[in-house]
């Protein structure tokens, strides 16, 4: 009896698939993200493969960051006007017919470095209206006391798919390669599976509705996102949340666009290899988010956020220097493997606070604000790519993990606020449902 009582709490979080829209909305999320991160790890290689630069790969992660940061704010202020529904519909099919052509370049051998950039750039648009989008377009669907599982499903299917979609382009890529001789063209059929989780997520959300909710209706949008600056300035706590975030994407996970090098030239492996390289991260990362999803009362605990910036930072540390010396890729998964399990606890861990804590009309703005510092991910590796093209990219990875890391103490000791957030999560809990009370019929 008790062993099953524990066992139905840890999977407790599964509950959340019980909500028809929202595990359309999953089905959708899932074929979507298993296409963008086989996007990420086709279009790592196949930049390596025409170039063999670690700089070019940095260009190509900066350029899809860039309207991120033109954008985002933007696209989080008219996801707060406007239906998120229509804006993902319109963002997901966008970048379907960008991939589909892009595949069909690659297919038919005539792909060339720029026409990566342009593609790279252009879903860098639409993924900037769509990921704050995204990010408010569930909590409607839900009850608030089912956040945290709603986040941990998200997380889940990020990083689930990361366990997959590496290892399928490195095999279809490779397999290729070994059929029809050397060519890009297993690059290209991989980037129609990217074609088809787009398409597929756009049909989902032309599936599911949401119910009525209050929208902003500040002057314009540029009101709104000013309004939504001074709303974290006023507020420190997201200011150290927003600043831990942007640590991690623009220096921690830097690594991701660099792993083609650090496969070749220091592991010695080849696209499978590579592909094997990433899934195991992946791994890592599903086992981080199902430990906590699995234990979600301890959801807003100060440790697993700095803990999971802080250990994810020194991983990253150590994959370099060892990598440099050992040239081990047994030892090289071993680390994959925890530095995918510390990201992920830090940010189901940031995710959760950060909805718990936020009031309804400002939520997309600070989201989108978190998505940002995110999205900066492949604009780091544009700095990362530059000091390996001028010293070596164990030295520029492993600089990224140490700033993480030491940024993380440092938040810990510098905000009381993030030391006490369980004590603000629940005044944010009592406000939220005395609101809720007042709006009552």
């Amino acid at each position: 009896m008790a062993v099953g009582h524990t066992l139905a709490k840890r999977v407790a979080f599964l509950s959340v698939l019980g909500n028809r829209d929202f595990r359309v909305y999953s089905i959708g999320l899932v074929s979507s993200v298993l296409g963008q991160q086989m996007l990420i790890a086709t279009q790592a290689w196949l930049v390596y493969y025409l170039t063999g630069s670690p700089a070019a790969l940095g260009l190509v992660g900066a350029v899809h960051a860039i309207p991120g940061l033109a954008v985002t704010l933007i696209g989080g202020a008219l996801a707060d006007r406007w239906n998120p529904r229509h804006i993902i519909l319109a963002a997901q099919s966008s970048s379907a017919v960008v991939m589909g052509t892009l595949a069909t370049l690659v297919v038919i051998d005539r792909v060339e470095v720029w026409h990566i950039v342009v593609a790279s750039f252009l879903t860098g648009i639409a993924q900037a209206f769509d990921s704050p989008a995204r990010r408010t377009v569930w909590p409607p669907m839900i009850r608030r006391d089912q956040f945290m599982y709603a986040i941990s499903i998200t997380q889940t299917v990020w990083n689930g798919t990361r366990i997959i979609a590496p290892g399928m382009a490195g095999l279809i890529i490779a397999t290729v390669a070994r059929t029809s001789g050397e060519g890009p063209q297993g690059a290209g059929i991989s980037l129609y599976f990217t074609f088809a989780g787009f398409l597929t997520m756009a049909i989902a959300m032309s599936m599911i509705r949401l119910p009525p909710q209050s929208r902003s209706t500040g002057a314009s949008v540029f009101h709104d996102i000013a309004d939504g600056l001074r709303f974290v300035v006023r507020n420190r706590v997201y200011t150290y949340l927003l600043g831990i975030s942007l640590a991690s994407g623009y220096f921690g996970l830097s690594y991701m666009w660099l792993m083609p090098v650090f496969a070749e030239e220091y592991l010695h492996v080849n696209a499978g290899g590579y592909g094997v390289l990433l899934s195991v991260g992946g791994l890592g990362a599903m086992t981080g988010v199902l430990s906590v999803a699995s234990f979600g009362q301890y959801q807003d605990r100060p440790w697993l956020l700095i803990g999971g910036a802080f250990f994810g930072g020194s991983l990253v540390v150590v994959f370099s220097i060892t990598s440099a010396i050992y040239e081990s890729y047994t030892l090289a998964l071993f680390l994959m493997f925890w530095m995918g399990a510390s990201f992920a606890v830090f940010q189901v861990a940031t995710g959760t606070t950060v909805n718990l804590l936020v009031p309804d009309e400002y939520r997309e703005r600070v989201l989108g604000l978190r998505g940002i510092m995110f999205s900066l991910a492949p604009l780091g590796s544009l700095q990362a790519g530059l000091i390996a093209t001028a010293t070596n990219t164990p030295l520029a990875v492993g600089i990224g993990g140490a700033v993480l890391a030491v940024f993380a103490l440092a938040t810990y000791v510098a905000s009381p606020d993030i030391r006490n957030l369980r004590a603000l999560v629940a005044k944010a809990t009592e406000e939220h449902t005395r609101r809720a009370a007042e709006r009552a019929p």
